[in-house]
């Protein structure tokens, strides 16, 4: 299917623009690498993972904790990037040296093997203790400033990650993808991010760079739900097969829900908002029946607090596009103090400019 959505949009000289089932059927290959001699995948396909040459793959981590399979008659490279800086790898539970080349990068060779069980997770990653993550949207075109917000979020040694709702670039090309991810170099944390509506005119490009368009997952006890709302609308599949079923598994856990597009808009006079209101407050009654603790929308260029359906909800696209006008908000991004099995309310801006 990639393939030939890939030669629909040379064929279109456009922007090639998919649904929201598009999305959510190209999840369920993304992750995958083969080669000559070797297979390798990601098991929950929270990564976007390509060979680069023979012999050697890149790994865009789209997640905290990374599980592999591996097969091969010979050994391959891995280059991981967007990596916690205490990560450790496994190869069937015994541990693998990784050669780090800078916070969020190392490599280690994968001799061959059937079968093979890698993971890659840091040491605390199953531990039940508090934590700070930051949240940050909406760079877009504003990319030439974001290193300011990395070289100050680098001064806070406690964050461990950061989350997005997306809109990280202006209109999905390669180039900008890639200008984003050498940004991130400034960065010593990993960020991981859903999709945007400024990324869909380029979904390959993500798919190939970011990995997937909704990624779920657990650390240190608190719970994360990263849903693709780029279209405003979640596609119908993709709430039951996926996202239903994580937040039934989690409704004890300390949960995190973002997605791009909110569901209402809180000023009520812009286009701010999901497609449908049923849908929006059917999401609404599923995420307080779930009892999720915090919602964090993008796509809005402030900053909002307030509640839906009783849950704390945030709107926070402060990554420096097109600022609202008057607000005296401004560029800025969100730092949350998680404590597993306890509400989320300690939620703090952060000024940069």
């Amino acid at each position: 299917m990639k393939r030939l959505i890939t030669i629909l949009c040379a064929l279109s000289f456009t922007s090639c623009f998919l649904s929201s089932e598009d999305h959510y059927q190209l999840d369920f290959e993304v992750g995958q690498a083969s080669g000559a001699a070797f297979e390798l995948r990601e098991v929950e396909g929270r990564a976007a993972v390509r060979e680069t040459e023979t012999g050697r793959v890149r790994v865009w981590g789209a997640a905290p904790t990374l599980e592999f399979e591996f097969s091969g008659s010979s050994a391959i490279e891995i280059d991981f990037q967007n990596i916690l800086p205490e990560a450790e790898l496994t190869r069937d539970g015994v541990a693998i040296p990784l050669r780090y080349s800078s916070e969020t990068r190392a490599a280690a060779r994968i001799d061959e093997g059937t079968d093979v069980l890698l993971r890659l997770a840091a040491p605390d990653a199953n531990a039940e203790e508090s934590y700070r993550v930051a949240v940050l949207s909406d760079v877009q075109n504003a990319i030439d400033t974001v290193n300011d917000i990395f070289v100050q979020m680098a001064e806070d040694p406690t964050l461990r990650f950061v989350i997005s709702t997306g809109d990280l670039v202006n209109n999905g090309t390669q180039e900008q993808l890639d200008r984003f991810q050498s940004e991130l170099e400034a960065l010593p944390i990993p960020f991981f991010s859903t999709v945007g509506n400024h990324e869909v005119p380029g979904p390959i490009e993500w798919h190939e760079t970011f990995g997937p368009f909704s990624t779920f997952f657990e650390f240190k006890g608190v719970t994360y739900s990263l849903v693709d709302s780029s279209n405003a609308t979640v596609h119908p599949a993709l709430w039951d097969e996926r996202v239903q079923p994580w937040l039934d598994a989690n409704v004890d856990n300390t949960h995190i829900f973002l997605t791009h597009v909110p569901l209402f808009d809180p000023s009520g006079l812009r286009s701010g908002a999901f497609r449908s209101r049923n849908e929006a407050a059917s999401i609404i009654a599923r995420l307080a029946e779930a009892r999720v603790d915090g919602i964090f929308f993008g796509h809005v260029h402030s900053f909002y607090a307030y509640s839906l359906g009783g849950t704390y909800t945030w709107i926070s696209g402060g990554g420096g596009a097109i600022e609202e006008r008057l607000d005296g908000i401004e560029r800025h991004y969100l730092v949350l103090n998680l404590t597993p099995g306890e509400d989320l309310r300690d939620v703090s801006m952060v000024r940069v400019d």
